[in-house]
């Protein structure tokens, strides 16, 4: 049975939380093991309204134990469609470095019942989301800037985008723009993912 409410599919570790073991300047949020985890300014507020308008699951490619440690300290995890770690990602090779890198294919989410037009993924690693462009939103890095805004201007895109009917064919790569210039429905434009040009990095 297909589900209609759009799926936000969030990484963490420089999305919505950064994890160093070197010192700062600034307080934690709290530790795991060695690392001081920082989280993105405003993530409360970004997370309560990504919940009250998507289902939201968390897809990392880090390990299952740390995902669940810090999942646990941002949100209710009880509140998510899933939590998927590293070992749901598919190992694939860059042919150009010979190094080994995590796919996230969001056409796993197939089996819980959603449709990649109606899937949005939030990370700030493109090469991660190779097989579906479509639906990625890059966003910055976040390295334990407090005076961070990216979440806010996130929402404010994410809003647009759920009104629209299939988020694969809406170019993303500018997102930032759009949102001053759009305030209601986006144009809707070949996305990379859906054109027949090699794909390039958003």
């Amino acid at each position: 049975m297909m589900v209609h409410r759009k799926l936000l599919v969030l990484d963490l570790d420089e999305t919505l939380i950064h994890a160093t073991e070197e010192e700062s300047e600034h307080a934690p949020a709290f530790e795991y093991g060695t690392y001081s985890v920082h989280k993105r300014p405003h993530l409360e507020v970004f997370l309560q309204s990504a919940f009250a308008e998507f289902d939201v699951g968390i897809w990392t490619s880090a390990g299952a134990d740390y995902a669940h440690y810090v999942v646990s300290r941002i949100m209710d995890p009880g509140d998510l469609k899933f939590l998927w770690a590293s070992k749901r990602c598919t190992l694939r090779r860059d042919f150009t470095t010979g190094d080994y890198y995590p796919l996230k294919r969001l056409s796993k989410l197939k089996s819980l019942g959603y449709r990649l037009e109606h899937i949005i993924a939030v990370d700030d690693s493109p090469e991660k989301h190779r097989a579906n462009y479509g639906n990625l939103i890059r966003v910055s890095e976040f390295t334990g800037d407090v005076d961070d805004a990216e979440l806010p201007r996130l929402l404010q895109y994410l809003r647009l985008l759920a009104a629209e009917p299939n988020v694969r064919r809406i170019e993303k790569r500018d997102w930032r723009l759009k949102i001053s210039n759009s305030p209601g429905s986006l144009n809707a434009q070949t996305s990379p993912s859906m054109a027949p040009s090699p794909r390039t990095s958003p």
